[in-house]
């Protein structure tokens, strides 16, 4: 069987001496993305991304090529032309002209494909740095010929790549001095990060011509932050700059992130185009959107934010723009009255609001408890309070189907740098405590008269928490050794001893009898609870009577009492007049 990997120099063959069906699996030597080579003089750099086998292995080294102009491999110079275990070499002393460079990765004696080249860089003999923003750029004193070449007084202009190019700006007008002058010149905005010759043309027909390497590194455009997840907690900033850049392998260790809202923490960069994308860990710390005092600095590094030219770039720490708006952390429904109806929603955002309009035109709230309806809307600092005119309907305090939903609109919710909220349809959390609406009892064989298997049931605006409730109770009736009312208690159930109104439930003074074992359900999807009373009498119940008038019977619950969400319920007193069991 013979395998192959496409090239000639990957390839292997195995021999097998047997019978029957055989697999056969060999990894294979990835092609390396191109190199990026930069010349500053006669010195070149090359660096490129690592690889990896496919099996995950890494590979021990790399070969590097130089081609020329045709394409053809050159000897490489020292340093470049051994088996590199790095992903960098320097080549030193390269001849003068224009060259392009390719590797390819060895993994003991198999070679991969090499990779494509890298852009073309020109090695000149003499060359000018030329940085922005200053745009002065010296030439030499010896401009293929010497200065020497001009007649004194002759009148000199100088132009881009040509003869006839574009007049530099800056040109003097008059060679003042013979012998080694120098002049400065300005290059036009847009010119290209590319080799350049800049000639010197006299009045009399003498030409010159400076070859000058113009570096401009990739300036940074706008740099922005954002919520991607809309959770209130920056996760990205993204880095625009004015040119393309070149592939990206040097992690976060040039760039240095201060203070990170909500404490979050850089995990990653990678680059596409001109946009280097910052993706943030999101903190533990309070959710915010507000830029606060963070920065972002980068900072010098050859594989790190560069053009395909290699000129590498920096900043020194800035703030990025604000393009992260405000996100609801809580929003709450209320019932600040404590009436049963929920009559606001209290939201709170991840940053501070900016003057909003109290305009209702953005917001919508559907299936309001009770049938109410939004009012008006009003903001300060981190806070909007929705304002709810109560409805007419039942009285209810459970968030239900109820929804909030905000459009974006510039006089609605907005921060400082004019991100706009907006978020779909949701519910709001429960904030309104459970209010007792009613009570009512089942009758044994005789009404007034407490029998096992008589119930009481205390219906509330909201579905009660069972869990804080006991899941049995103990109810108590007691006279109190006058002719006051006799007392009825159930422990976790109702608010210490309630009058029944009534002194026929219990027929002895200063006496007291009780059932235990009588189970708590709820009924009506947990709005109702239902008390049933046990099977088993305890203390003086030869003492049980029979109340034979209504009376009027106060009941107010426990105050350990919750709805699901855990609000207290309300102590409010119901009272009715009626024949307990």
């Amino acid at each position: 069987m013979f395998v192959s990997g496409g090239v000639p120099s990957a390839a292997a063959g195995y021999g097998a001496l047997a019978t029957g069906d055989g697999v056969s699996q060999a990894g294979n030597i990835p092609v390396p993305a191109a190199p990026v080579a930069v010349a500053v003089g006669t010195t070149v750099t090359v660096s490129w991304t690592p690889i990896t086998l496919s099996g995950g292995q890494p590979v021990d080294g790399y070969v590097v090529e130089r081609l020329d102009t045709l394409g053809a491999a050159v000897a490489v110079l020292p340093v470049c032309n051994v088996l590199i275990t790095s992903t960098m070499c320097t080549e030193s002393a390269v001849p003068v002209g224009t060259w392009q460079y390719r590797v390819r990765g060895v993994r003991g004696s198999w070679s991969g494909a090499s990779s494509a080249p890298s852009a073309p860089i020109t090695v000149l003999a003499a060359t000018v740095a030329w940085s922005t923003p200053m745009p002065l750029l010296t030439l030499p004193a010896t401009v293929n010929g010497t200065i020497d070449n001009f007649v004194v007084g002759e009148t000199l202009s100088f132009r881009l790549d040509s003869p006839t190019g574009t007049v530099l700006a800056g040109s003097p007008s008059v060679v003042v001095s013979a012998t080694g002058q120098a002049v400065s010149v300005t290059l036009p905005v847009g010119t290209t990060d590319a080799p350049h010759s800049i000639y010197v043309v006299g009045s009399l027909g003498t030409v010159a011509a400076a070859a000058v390497s113009i570096v401009i590194p990739p300036a940074l455009v706008t740099l922005t932050m954002h919520d991607v997840d809309v959770d209130g907690r920056i996760d990205e900033v993204r880095a625009t700059f004015d040119d393309v850049l070149a592939p990206y392998s040097a992690g976060t260790a040039s760039w240095t992130l201060t203070n990170i809202p909500s404490g979050g923490t850089l995990a990653g960069v990678t680059v596409s185009g001109a946009v280097a994308t910052l993706a943030i860990t999101e903190g533990s710390g309070a959710a915010s959107t507000a830029v606060g005092s963070f920065t972002v600095a980068l900072a010098a590094n050859a594989a790190g934010i560069r053009d395909v030219h290699g000129h590498t770039s920096s900043f020194a720490a800035r703030a990025p723009t604000d393009l992260a708006p405000p996100v609801p952390i809580t929003m709450v429904l209320q019932d600040s009255n404590n009436n049963g109806r929920v009559n606001r929603v209290l939201i709170t955002w991840s940053e501070t609001l900016a003057a909003t309009s109290t305009t209702t035109a953005p917001w919508a709230l559907a299936n309001v408890p009770s049938a109410g309806f939004l009012a008006s809307v009003s903001a300060s600092g981190t806070t909007a309070t929705l304002t709810i005119t109560e409805g007419t309907g039942a009285l209810d305090t459970a968030v239900g189907s109820m929804t909030v939903a905000l459009a974006a609109n510039a006089a609605g919710p907005r921060d400082a740098a004019g991100n706009l909220a907006a978020f779909a349809a949701r519910a709001p959390s429960d904030g309104a405590r459970p209010l007792l609406l009613s009570f009512a009892d089942t009758n044994g064989a005789t009404d007034g008269r407490i029998e096992p298997g008589d119930t009481l049931s205390l219906t509330f605006t909201e579905p009660i928490a069972p869990g804080s409730v006991p899941a049995s109770v103990t109810v108590t009736l007691t006279d109190p050794n006058t002719t006051a009312a006799d007392r009825l208690t159930i422990t976790g159930i109702t608010n210490g001893a309630r009058t029944t109104g009534g002194n026929g439930y219990v027929t002895t003074n200063n006496v007291s009898y009780g059932y235990s074992g009588s189970a708590v359900s709820f009924v009506a999807g947990g709005r109702t609870m239902v008390i049933t009373i046990g099977a088993t009498c305890t203390g003086t119940c030869a003492a049980v009577g029979t109340q034979t008038t209504a009376a009027t019977f106060s009941m107010q619950p426990a105050t350990s009492i919750t709805d699901t969400a855990g609000n207290v319920v309300l102590t409010t007193t119901r009272s009715a007049s009626i024949r307990l069991f």
